[in-house]
């Protein structure tokens, strides 16, 4: 707030050489609530223009640009007032054709980046423009917002910082909630305060008692959107700062962002030579990631994350190719065979336990065989299900088919009786005379002296005698 302060106290000495800011930061982290304190403490008035309202070029020059050249009035009508011109979600300007050649005025998008910097050139009050991805805003005819205004970028809060403005909203609301419930709420929302806020309010409209029954309803937010602003401020960069600061505010492992970078180069570098030099950057720090893991060497992260996000920018020496980017694959198919992945891990446990070895080495050695066997003969899939306790997933893993195959209704209908077999020790109790007798046998063997070993005198040696 201190870079954010300073600009508007250079208002109050006339107009400044950059007459707006661009606050940038991911969405939640209070950028609209900055810019309104500032008005609020400078007391400005505010001109809003949000992503619901009509952008067009006609639009903003008839709304902005002349709040921007024309001073207002305080309410009293004694003094002119400064007004603060607002472009909220400004990278949101989608620039749309017209929808159709009448004479009637158009209300889209069209043209509206043209009037926005037309407003920065010509404006003679404050401009405060909020976007979530500075690289939508500023690439290519947008390069001129750099020159007209000052940057401020913000940061992803932390659940700490969450943890605590919603203890204070609890606690002014009347809410009860436990510190744990707050806690996953702030863990869930991912560095977006006003997502909590909102969490916290849904869950609050049945009553003023927040549990964890509630919390899971909710699930954890989505952060893919974070991920693709990262990747096209590192394949759009074109210098060494801007790409490296994007990775270090993602707060992802290098390892994490190493899959999505590669997974996307061929889509958005079509040059072979720029595809030639980013996998080799891609490829270095695998190797570093790979030394982190074997050595424990966490210094060769910040290395590995250099060259991921920097070294692959500066790689290309053409033009990105401007395609959608995709969720990686790798991702995609590990998280659909997440619950086959898991079958066959329990699986394989199963028959170590059985068979006295681990896991692991079931899995390479034994479950190829078992399946084998299963797969020809009903009656021993069912024996060995039962023995086993398999479940439908385990023995569907088993027999290389899904849970809904009539095969495995009927292998697990067969496998009860198996299931339902226990191995039972029974004690017979002896009558008293016979047990005093067995008694005294036993006192008998302990004080009667060893007698000689036949086979030592023939000169033979037992076993134990090794």
């Amino acid at each position: 707030m201190s870079q954010l302060r300073a600009w508007g106290s250079a208002w109050e000495r006339g107009v400044p050489d950059q007459r707006g800011v661009i606050l940038a930061g991911p969405a939640g982290c209070g950028k609209t609530s900055a810019a309104l304190a500032l008005a609020g403490e400078m007391g400005w008035e505010v001109v809003e223009l949000n992503a619901s309202d009509a952008r067009s070029g006609p639009v903003i020059e008839g709304v902005a640009l002349r709040a921007g050249l024309f001073e207002g009035f305080a309410t009293d009508g004694a003094a002119p007032r400064t007004k603060l011109i607002l472009l909220d979600e400004a990278d949101n300007l989608y620039e749309r054709p017209e929808q159709s050649a009448s004479k009637e005025k158009d209300f889209s998008d069209r043209g509206g980046r043209k009037a926005v910097i037309l407003t920065l050139r010509e404006t003679r009050q404050p401009v405060i423009l909020t976007v979530n991805d500075l690289y939508a805003l500023t690439k290519g005819s947008g390069g001129a917002f750099r020159r007209l205004a000052q940057t401020i970028k913000f940061q992803r809060l932390s659940a700490a910082t969450i943890r605590e403005v919603l203890n204070e909203v609890a606690a002014v609301e009347g809410i009860e909630i436990e510190p744990a419930v707050v806690q996953r709420l702030a863990k869930n929302a991912s560095g977006d305060l006003r997502g909590a806020l909102n969490d916290l309010q849904s869950l609050a409209e049945g009553g003023l008692t927040v549990d964890d029954e509630q919390v899971d309803a909710l699930g954890v937010r989505d952060r893919k959107a974070e991920m693709f602003d990262t990747l096209r401020a590192i394949f759009e960069g074109d210098d060494y700062d801007g790409p490296r600061k994007a990775v270090f505010d993602l707060h992802e492992p290098p390892g994490e962002i190493a899959t999505w970078v590669s997974d996307n180069l061929p889509l958005m570098y079509r040059q072979p030579n720029d595809l030639e030099r980013a996998y080799r950057r891609v490829a270095h720090a695998d190797v570093l990631l790979a030394r982190t893991r074997r050595q424990q060497n966490f210094g060769l992260w910040g290395y590995a994350s250099e060259l991921l996000s920097s070294g692959v920018a500066l790689s290309r020496r053409h033009p990105p190719s401007g395609a959608r980017l995709q969720f990686p694959s790798w991702i995609r198919k590990m998280g659909a065979s997440r619950g086959t992945r898991a079958a066959r891990d329990s699986l394989a446990a199963k028959i170590g336990a059985a068979a006295h070895m681990s896991k692991r080495r079931a899995k390479l050695e034994q479950l190829a065989v078992v399946a084998a066997s299963c797969r020809g003969d009903a009656k021993k899939a069912a024996r060995i299900a039962g023995k086993l306790e398999l479940t439908e997933a385990e023995l569907a893993q088993l027999l290389s088919t899904n849970t809904k195959d009539r095969t495995v209704k009927a292998v697990m209908e067969a496998s009860q009786e198996f299931r339902q077999e226990r191995e039972v020790i029974t004690l017979k109790t002896l009558p008293s005379a016979q047990r005093a007798a067995r008694a005294a046998e036993d006192e008998d063997e302990e004080t009667e002296p060893a007698k000689p070993d036949v086979a030592a005198d023939k000169g033979q040696r037992s076993l134990f005698d090794f």
